[in-house]
């Protein structure tokens, strides 16, 4: 059920885990984690890249004041 996979993806990605829904079957945990993991270096690699943009349009401005 689409719902259900939405619901523990969620759950899975904000790190709640209310234990409601568990992955029982082997690939179902390791695609788990691989939400999981994703769900963490997303974020992370968005914000740094953002963070990059920004740093290097600023260096930009100052070299062609």
């Amino acid at each position: 059920d689409l719902r259900e996979f939405l619901y523990f993806s969620f759950i899975t990605l904000t790190t709640t885990g209310y234990g409601d829904i568990t992955p029982v079957h082997p690939i179902a945990r390791s695609l788990a984690n691989l939400d999981a993991l994703i769900g963490q270096l997303y974020p992370a690699i968005l914000i740094a890249r953002l963070l990059s943009m920004e740093f290097e349009s600023s260096s930009w401005k100052r070299e062609n004041k």
